[in-house]
């Protein structure tokens, strides 16, 4: 009975927190909160049922008289936390628990894969919480490797789409009480794995009301498949295989199974080119790269140059083919051993090694879709010397 009344408490502080509706039934279908009932929801004190409220949130900071471990700091912490939300790229409220296996607040420990391994099927990844993901690269380690910057992201999205100062940065991406996990699949096979669901919500779309904002690709209209009207949406080889495909492991190639990241990215990092007066300021001090997608030869300048089916790869191969990409097709979302960019450890079906920027590093990711590379030359000539993200098409032939 306590913890019904508990319950009804914490859902009447989130009617007041956001307004006339509550997400009762979304809270109820995410990854906290018992996802459909087959992914165990946050669990960090015995005393409460899974995907309970006041295993993130303590109503006066103390539960039974006392406020449980940690402790830190001695006051009140936003949003009725129980730890800092968010201080440095290794210090966030979410990496208390999302730090693996061990160590974190989380009964059982939580393990998190990486993209490669859960999209991919790269089941020798060593990466298994979002906390080593972000580990990866400035600011944390002078290592050859990449991760967002926690910090960018909080000075970009303050004041933006109901975004204040107090925010933490995860939530750019991720609604705490919608996102749904979206676990492992089985290596090439095409059984359903209903255990699989949407984790992202639009930026741009932070405390919308409207049911169909409240996570991204779940919905009519938020496929790769509806972004690529006009062109071809082709999905990459699972890690050793030629018959299965991306994200799931299905034979389904059209990206109808597949959020449209290009959309989602693109929300901060710019797609388009509207007036200078109606974009979103980038502040200076972030490393924030602001992408014309429509432009580049990926995104949809007369893409991948379509008469040069021979210059690529399988499944990429096809004649008269006008391909565009998803950003998570070269791309982990957090971060990545590669020596930048997020590049991902497997892309197409084969392992990639950017440990540095020479055109050999760049020729692994490369010459997974394409046939044709740098020939040898007295100075190196990296690849994406000329080959980046908004080249103009005309200019350099981008492939990126």
């Amino acid at each position: 009975m306590n913890n019904m009344k508990t319950i009804f408490l914490c859902l009447a502080i989130l009617i007041l927190l956001v307004g006339s509706i509550s997400y009762a039934g979304t809270y109820l279908d995410s990854a906290h909160g018992t996802q459909n009932d087959s992914i165990a929801g946050v669990s960090r004190l015995s005393s409460y049922t899974d995907g309970h409220c006041a295993h993130c949130h303590e109503q006066h900071a103390s539960i039974g008289g006392d406020e449980p471990p940690p402790d830190l700091p001695a006051s009140p912490d936003d949003y009725l936390l129980f730890s800092d939300n968010h201080t440095g790229q290794t210090v966030n409220f979410c990496f208390d628990c999302h730090r693996g296996p061990t160590g974190g607040y989380q009964t059982g420990g939580l393990v998190n894969r990486s993209y490669s391994y859960r999209a991919g099927g790269w089941t020798s990844d060593t990466l298994d919480d979002i906390l080593q993901a972000f580990t990866y690269g400035p600011p944390t380690s002078p290592t050859s490797s990449s991760s967002h910057n926690l910090d960018d992201i909080k000075l970009f999205i303050t004041d933006k789409w109901g975004y204040s100062a107090n925010s933490n940065p995860c939530t750019a991406c991720h609604n705490p009480h919608a996102a749904q996990g979206d676990p492992a699949n089985q290596p090439n096979s095409t059984k359903s794995i209903i255990t699989r669901g949407w984790p992202v919500t639009l930026p741009s779309k932070h405390g919308s009301l409207i049911s169909t904002d409240i996570l991204w690709g779940d919905g009519s209209g938020e496929k790769m498949s509806d972004y690529a009207t006009g062109y071809t949406y082709q999905a990459p080889y699972r890690f050793g295989s030629t018959t299965h495909y991306e994200p799931d492991g299905s034979t389904t190639t059209d990206g109808t199974n597949l959020t449209d990241y290009v959309t989602f990215c693109t929300d901060c990092h710019h797609y388009s080119s509207p007036p200078v007066s109606t974009r979103l300021t980038i502040p200076p001090d972030t490393n924030l790269k602001d992408i014309v997608w429509a432009n580049s030869i990926h995104g949809g300048e007369d893409s991948w140059n379509r008469d040069d089916a021979i210059e690529r790869k399988a499944p990429y191969n096809a004649a008269e083919r006008n391909y565009v990409l998803a950003c998570t097709d070269c791309h982990e979302p957090h971060g990545s051993s590669n020596y930048s960019y997020k590049i991902r450890k497997v892309v197409n079906g084969g392992i990639t090694a950017v440990n540095g920027n020479t055109n050999a590093d760049w020729d692994t990711l490369c010459s997974r879709c394409h046939t044709k590379t740098h020939e040898a030359a007295p100075v190196d000539h990296p690849c994406i010397n000329c080959h980046y993200h908004g080249a103009p098409f005309n200019a350099t032939k981008s492939l990126f």
